[in-house]
């Protein structure tokens, strides 16, 4: 005996589904066509660590846009409803964990994330049921079960080579195949360099990179930019135990840029940090523009 009997209740599935999608399709283009906003507040989360250790901050941006709009056009079709609802949750677990647990903007998003996952396990557990492709499809299957193996087969293949072909183009367009491209400054044949950091202790290494590349290297250095980020900005305060690195990164030629937005994030005053550097109202947008600059660039 099931419960979903009148029309109405069978309309409650329908509008569930159809308006709980339009949430991760918009998602889904906010990180496609806005992957630097969504990169900059991955980046700047307290726990971005638990994520970006997979792979850099743009790809996964780019990778979740992907997977956010093709299970939300699933989920809005009610086509493998179950395996699209899996997918958004499998998305929406991580970007709740890194971005919204101990987010500054309060436990609003939080909560609203945790209402979708409880809705993400509704279709999980009960599929689309009622006005959507599965239905269409289980009729057909039914009609040609013979051939349905065939056909699971080929769905199989075609959506795998699909998923592979997407990695490697996101691969090729992410921020390493940038950095790979990146030409060298005109004449001197000699190179700019820039690297992200959003660790304290990711100063020594900073310092340390600048000692080795010289313009007297093989690397044959011009300009060696050191952008902090997130928590990283907490080193630049003054009586820090990463300020000697600093003071070493200088004389090896190292110029260092503070992003504003990690300062009010981590409530630091620009009066108490360390002489010599320079604040960016955004770190990553920085980034990006030395590398439209012809900067190769490295993220720590």
């Amino acid at each position: 005996m099931t419960m979903e009997t009148t029309p109405l209740q069978k309309l409650s599935f329908l509008a569930l589904r159809v308006l709980g999608s339009l949430i991760f399709i918009n998602a889904g283009l906010n990180h496609l066509f806005s992957t630097a906003g969504a990169t900059a507040r991955l980046k700047e989360a307290d726990l971005s660590y638990l994520a970006i250790w997979i792979a850099p901050a743009e790809i996964l941006i780019i990778l979740s846009g992907i997977g956010l709009l093709l299970g939300g056009f699933m989920l809005l079709a009610g086509f493998r409803t179950k395996l699209a609802a899996l997918l958004l949750l499998l998305i929406l677990i991580p970007i709740t964990l890194t971005i919204q647990v101990a987010s500054a903007a309060g436990t609003g998003p939080l909560f609203k994330n945790i209402a979708l996952i409880g809705m993400l396990f509704f279709f999980i557990v009960n599929g689309a049921r009622y006005y959507a492709l599965d239905q269409v499809f289980d009729f057909k299957n039914k009609l040609r079960l013979k051939r349905k193996p065939v056909r699971a087969g080929a769905m199989a293949a075609i959506l795998t080579a699909g998923l592979l072909t997407l990695l490697s183009a996101c691969t090729a367009s992410g921020p390493a195949a940038q950095t790979a491209a990146a030409p060298a400054s005109a004449d001197t044949g000699k190179k700019n360099y820039a690297v992200l950091i959003s660790q304290p202790n990711h100063l020594k290494a900073a310092a340390n990179t600048a000692e080795a590349i010289t313009p007297a290297s093989q690397y044959k250095r011009e300009n060696f930019v050191v952008m902090a980020c997130a928590k990283s900005v907490e080193g630049f305060v003054k009586g820090h135990a990463m300020a000697a690195e600093i003071t070493k990164g200088k004389a090896a030629g190292a110029t260092y840029k503070v992003c504003g937005m990690s300062l009010q994030q981590f409530q630091i005053d620009p009066a108490t940090l360390v002489e010599g550097v320079e604040i960016i109202p955004n770190g990553l947008t920085y980034m990006f523009d030395l590398q439209q600059q012809g900067y190769v660039t490295v993220e720590l």
